[in-house]
């Protein structure tokens, strides 16, 4: 969408991103006697209820709104797999949501749910080789010969951040991964690695993949890579991947929800407190479901789940909330200005991003009715 700038884009939010995580980690420790248990908590001691009431809204838009995209692009790569079938992309949709509520329901906690990230690590590094040699094999396709390549897209640039964000948007269980952890005090390194990796992972498919489908490639790029065996195992690795990835998200969301009702072993038994984590559970995947049934537009919710939710939660709370909580001056003034950029990019990229993405919407809605 933004042209090749989006490669520099990639690059500059991985820096900012690092950077931002580091400084929400601080903010658990702040004041040096405990730490805090969420992103939420941290906004409550910066900004009391109206800092809990923000942090919560875009913190919701995330850790629901990653598996409900993950929901679309599963039931719609299943339906494009299993074509002997009348089944339905919405009812495909249900069948993942099946799926992924199985170990949702089942893993109480995040470090009970974490080995399944490995499959996902291991099938993300399939899926990424699927789609650089795909894009490699069609160099010289006749039919991508008069792709068109930009150098930059200036009317889509906050769109394009938006979008790229959710190459970032772990931060939402930052605190429960570090909670987890061994060794704690190797944050640091650790999230600069996983966010570098995560960057590589991304500029080996997009830049083979924008290099030879230009303004004609497809999101998910699955779509435009050659109709062979090796595209159906990478689909059927996609799908295994966000299936296995969701409920890292829902698990976070899940936690914090049964800490505010306090569903405990010690507040409500062993057998309850596993009747009411079940119930509720099984009530917020059913809600996804629901929600991705209504709005089966991948690309297009991608780019509103990363506009409202992420850009926020990325760039612009960790830094207000790290001035607020620990203070600034101790800062240099270069350091000021690159966290004031960062805001900036992050408030512009939230606002005309989520607009954009909403027009879209509208409009494949009405495309729709009008099909």
């Amino acid at each position: 969408m933004g042209g090749w700038i989006g490669v520099g884009v990639l690059l500059l939010t991985t820096i900012m991103s690092i950077y931002t995580a580091m400084l929400l980690m601080k903010c658990l420790y702040y004041n040096g006697k405990y730490r805090l248990h969420s992103y939420q908590e941290i906004g409550r001691h910066a900004f009391g209820r109206p800092g809990l009431i923000a942090v919560w809204f875009f913190h919701t838009s995330i850790v629901l709104g990653g598996p409900i995209m993950y929901l679309i692009l599963a039931g719609t790569e299943m339906k494009g797999l299993v074509t002997s079938t009348d089944i339905s992309v919405k009812a495909w949709i249900w069948i993942c949501a099946g799926i992924i509520a199985v170990p949702f329901v089942a893993l109480k906690t995040l470090k009970e749910v974490a080995i399944m990230s490995i499959f996902g690590v291991l099938a993300t590094v399939v899926l990424v080789a699927i789609a650089v040699r795909g894009s490699v094999m069609d160099l010289s396709n006749p039919e991508y010969a008069d792709v068109r390549h930009d150098t930059v897209v200036p009317i889509n640039l906050p769109t394009t951040i938006a979008s790229i964000s959710i190459c970032y948007g772990g931060n939402v269980v930052y605190m429960h991964v570090e909670e987890a952890m061994r060794y704690p005090k190797s944050w640091n390194r650790v999230v600069a690695a996983a966010l570098s990796t995560c960057a590589i992972f991304y500029l080996a498919t997009a830049i083979p993949g924008y290099l030879t489908y230009g303004h004609k490639v497809e999101s998910p790029i699955l779509g435009n890579l050659p109709r062979d065996t090796t595209t159906k195992i990478g689909i059927v690795v996609i799908i295994i991947h966000v299936i296995l990835a969701a409920p890292i998200l829902l698990t976070s969301f899940a936690l914090e929800f049964e800490r505010l009702v306090d569903v405990t072993v010690a507040r409500r038994g062993k057998i309850m407190e596993r009747v009411y984590r079940t119930v509720i559970r099984l009530t917020i995947i059913g809600v996804c479901g629901a929600i991705a049934c209504t709005v089966p537009y991948f690309g297009n919710f991608l780019s509103l789940l990363g506009a409202l939710g992420n850009c926020t939660l990325i760039f612009v709370l960790p830094i207000i909330c790290y001035f607020k909580l620990i203070g600034w001056r101790h800062f240099k003034w270069y350091e000021l200005a690159w966290c004031a950029f960062i805001v900036l990019v992050g408030i512009i990229s939230a606002i005309i991003g989520s607009i954009d993405a909403i027009k879209a919407i509208h409009i494949s809605f009405v495309n729709d009715r009008v099909n």
